[in-house]
């Protein structure tokens, strides 16, 4: 942040007696017009152009309020200037808040379409979007609670097979992978970035307690958002590819749980491995359901036995890891 100093100038201050306006914080200690002794509560910060500039009248600090009559006296005074006690104790007095510029409101929001055809389909496609969102949300998380008698256990495992095969892929320029052939590049954004663009600078009122306030010009760098570009290419790419797959299954009761076996060919590999584990169920309704385990879970839940389990209200899908 830089700041710039405009000037120091005096507060002003009504009479709370006589009614006397615009009083200067620190030549007018008491009331031109009626004695009083100015009331240091009663500080404001002068309107932009009616400001009094203070000439040649040196900082000593904020003022003491005594304690004996709350008058407003100079930092170096040891004795009240308006009934003549002492000040050993005196407390500073309170400074107004800085007095700073409102925060320009936020941008208008673009006006609503006019009423036609597209406004109408726009409209219509927004109703539609949050229509579906709330049937997913509600399909999600929406269940309640049945009775399930376990009927049966199922397994499976698969294993991909692959083999060296071409593909086409894209990525930016700096990114390609070793090996990347047939390369074709086009411009294209690739994100932002921030470029100082000047400053926002704002003029700040700040307290000093003694009758009289400095002048600050306060300014931060303006930054704008600027599109960077970058080369973005399709290439092509000879790496190991799915070609196949071997699967295993069976049941709980009657065959052991094991990866498929595979005889492989010249130039294969195993690739991805995949297990599954399915409880078959029959809800006390008289339906007919099942659901997707871990290994452990599925072995522990016993065939013939009746379990409490959540059951989505839309998708009718059980919650595996909620039967007890």
């Amino acid at each position: 942040m830089r700041q710039e100093d405009l000037g120091r100038y005096q507060m002003l201050w009504d009479c709370p007696r006589c009614g006397t306006e615009k009083l200067l914080g620190l030549d007018h200690r008491h009331c031109p017009a009626c004695g009083a002794p100015q009331d240091p509560d009663k500080r404001y910060y002068p309107p932009e152009g009616e400001e009094i500039a203070v000439e040649d009248s040196p900082y000593h600090g904020t003022d003491k309020a005594c304690p004996a009559c709350e008058a407003p006296n100079g930092a170096l005074a040891a004795f009240c200037c308006t009934c003549g006690s002492p000040l050993d104790e005196a407390a500073e007095v309170k400074r107004k808040a800085e007095d700073r510029p409102a925060e320009a409101p936020p941008p208008a929001p673009p006006p609503p379409p006019k009423k036609g055809g597209k406004g109408l389909l726009g409209g219509l496609a927004v109703l539609v979007l949050l229509g579906l969102a709330l049937f997913c949300a509600v399909a999600m998380f929406w269940k309640h609670e049945v009775g399930a008698t376990v009927t049966g256990h199922t397994w499976s495992r698969t294993v991909e097979i692959e083999k060296q095969g071409t593909v086409t892929e894209s990525a930016w320029q700096d990114e390609l992978p070793k090996g990347a052939r047939n390369t074709s590049c086009v411009k294209a954004q690739h994100g932002t970035k921030k470029v100082e663009d000047g400053e926002a600078c704002a003029t700040v009122k700040k307290d000093k307690g003694d009758g009289t306030f400095d002048k600050v010009k306060e300014c931060h760098p303006k930054y704008r958002e600027d599109p960077v570009y970058d080369q973005k290419c399709t290439y092509q790419l000879d790496t190991w590819v799915a070609s196949r797959k071997v699967e295993a299954k069976g049941n709980k009761t009657t065959d052991n749980i094991a990866w498929p076996q595979s005889a492989l060919k010249s130039g294969e590999r195993e690739g991805k491995r995949v297990e599954s584990y399915v409880v078959a169920l029959k809800l006390d309704d008289g339906k007919a359901s099942s659901c997707d385990t871990t290994q452990s879970r599925w072995a522990a839940l016993t065939e013939g036995k009746h379990y409490k389990t959540k059951v989505g209200v839309i998708s009718s899908s059980v919650d595996c890891d909620s039967l007890k």
